[in-house]
Parts: C-alpha cells; structure tokens; sequence
C-alpha cells in the first residue's frame, strides 16, 4: 500500500523563531565558555548539545543573528558576538541593560511594527489581536500568528516595551531615538581599526562598530528622493524604512519592462533628483538587465544615484553596475540600514552632525 508523501511546507517568518530571552541564553553560553571571543561552529554546537548539520543549529544562529546579537549564518565558521550582544550579557548597569534589551527587541522588522501598531496603546482580546496582526503586518498570515504573537508578547514583556496590570497589557512609548524633526540621534558611525574604508564592502559585519561617547546625529540635505523599483520585495521595505527614519520623503515608481518609455531626454531630465534604483528581482532577467541599462545611464549622469540590490541576487550581468551596486542582505535588517545610511553619507545626501 502507498503512503501519500505530502511536502513539507516551507514558512517564510521574517523574524526570530524563538524568544530574545532564549536566544540571550544562547550567547551567554559563548559568552561564558568562550570568554565572548569568537569560537568555531563545531565548537559551538557542541555547547549547544546539537548537531551541526542539524535544524536545531540553523534556527539558534539565525535567531542570534535577526535580533542583532551575531552577524553569522549557518555556513559562517567562526561565529562573533557583536557590539551590542556584549553589552547585554555583561551590561554596565540596569540602565544600559534596559536599552540594550528594547534594541534588541525592536530589531526584527515584524516585532518592531507589532510595537508601533500597539504603541500607547492597550492590547485587545486575543481574537481581535490576531484578526488585526493579520491584516496590518503583511508577513504574518494565520500559518504564523499564533507562534508570531507568543514570541513577540514574551519578547516585549521582558525588555519591558509591554507593562502588565493584572490580565490587561500595555505597549510602552517607543523610544526609537528619532525626534520629530527626522534626525536621527545617537546613531554609532565609528568603527574599528580592523574595517575596511570601502564603503561598499557589504561583508561588514555590526560587531566592527564601536559606540560613541559623542553622539552624531544624522540631517538629511533633501527631503525628496526618487524612488524606481521591479518589485515590492523585502529589500524595498529595508530601504523605504531607513528613508522614513531619516525624515525623507520619497516618491514612488514601480517599473513594469515594456510599458515606460526611459529615453535620453527623460533620464537627462532626473540627472539633478536623488535617486534610488532597486535591482533587485527575482523572477525575471528581461527586467534586471533593462533596469541595469537604464541605471547605468544614471550613474554616469548623476552623482546622487544609488543602486540597491540583493546581496543573493545572481542575476546581474552587467559588471560596471554590478561593483557600484550596494548589495543588501534582507537577513540581516539592521546591517543593511547601517550600509544604506553610509551610502546616503557617501552620496551627500545626508551629513554627520557631532555635537
């Protein structure tokens, strides 16, 4: 008799598959057997009691990596704790452990409008927060609610973004360390001895940069850019993202290969507009190798261009835009805000305040 073999599912989830307390224990172990020092994976699994080759591995490194406490992934062989880990499992005092812990929390995109979509606010009955979870933050749908809700309920409870009375619960103030000017403030722009002054160099890892004593802070020089795209993809939303947190505006054009007319004379006309050009695009090479063309047109007319695309994206054919590219990874969502805001510095499009 045949058995009918039913494929596994395949969930996308975009953010930790476990809680930030859990996966703080993880780097603890790091922290505590390996002095934080970097360690090899084969050593690392086996503090973590787990295979190597095994799914339990893969989840616990990713799980470090989204909530901004490891720039590794499943293949990198020798694991490091960044920055901000650090300061959270050996904090200085109750104050820096408290920031350190909403940081974290807030770093998985999800989790994050989970807490804006909340904030100030009181949580509803748990039937009205997973019909409306679902409905406002696309990447939720009813396979991950549940397991979305638990994590992100435990994750704020902990780092104390959610308060308690008895059964009501409450999402805190945000304090995302923005004013409603659209600066930026506090952001950490120094960075080690070790790294590289390419500011291309996509490979730069978050542990390379060191806080500051002296805060910058962040002004943009327009309040308009231009922003064409294939494709509503993960890294569209990274970008848009960092451009609200700076206060910038942008207008959007979606791209569809065949229907716009991108002669001369219109590039010529956008030569003075910031612009931003999204390669990236995952299902057809017509369009990536027509929107390359076109950016590249750009790119010699316009100092103020920036191309994005994916750092997994293996479709670029044309090499000139493929080195001036800045690749992003949609793994790791606040890496690639960091490279994003050191291009927008390297285009002049903001500037450092230090006060």
């Amino acid at each position: 008799m045949k058995k009918d073999l039913k494929k596994r599912k395949r969930i996308f989830r975009g953010y930790p598959k476990d809680t930030l307390k859990n996966t703080i224990a993880d780097a603890k172990i790091i922290d505590e057997e390996n002095a934080g020092h970097s360690i090899k994976k084969r050593s690392l699994s086996k503090l973590w009691g787990v295979s190597i080759r095994s799914s339990y591995y893969t989840e616990k490194v990713n799980n470090m990596r989204l909530y901004g406490l490891t720039d590794a992934k499943r293949d990198t062989e020798i694991i490091n704790l960044t920055g901000l880990c650090k300061e959270i499992v050996d904090p200085v005092d109750e104050r820096q452990l408290s920031r350190v812990l909403k940081e974290a929390a807030l770093i998985p995109v999800p989790f994050k409008e989970f807490y804006e979509l909340y904030e100030m606010k009181k949580l509803p009955l748990y039937e009205s927060l997973r019909r409306l979870v679902i409905e406002k933050i696309s990447i939720i749908n009813k396979d991950t609610i549940d397991e979305f809700l638990k994590i992100v309920i435990s994750n704020g409870l902990f780092s104390k973004i959610i308060s308690q009375e008895g059964d009501d619960m409450f999402v805190n103030q945000l304090d995302n360390n923005l004013n409603k000017s659209g600066i930026i403030e506090n952001l950490d722009l120094s960075f080690s001895d070790e790294l590289n002054s390419n500011l291309d160099d996509t490979d730069m890892s978050v542990n390379k940069i060191s806080r500051l004593e002296t805060k910058p802070t962040l002004l943009p020089k327009t309040n308009q850019i231009n922003l064409m795209y294939f494709e509503d993809t993960s890294i569209l939303g990274i970008v848009k993202s960092t451009l609200e947190s700076l206060g910038i505006e942008y207008s959007q054009q979606k791209i569809i290969f065949g229907e716009s007319d991108f002669d001369f004379n219109f590039i010529k006309s956008q030569s003075e507009i910031y612009s931003i050009f999204i390669l990236n695009n995952s299902n057809n090479r017509q369009n990536n190798k027509y929107w390359m063309h076109i950016g590249m047109v750009f790119g010699h007319l316009n100092e103020k261009c920036i191309f994005i695309d994916s750092k997994a994206n293996s479709n670029i054919e044309v090499d000139d835009l493929d080195s001036e590219a800045l690749k992003l990874d949609y793994n790791n969502i606040s890496e690639a805000k960091l490279l994003l805001i050191l291009k927008l510095l390297e285009r002049n499009i903001i500037e450092v305040n230090i006060k």
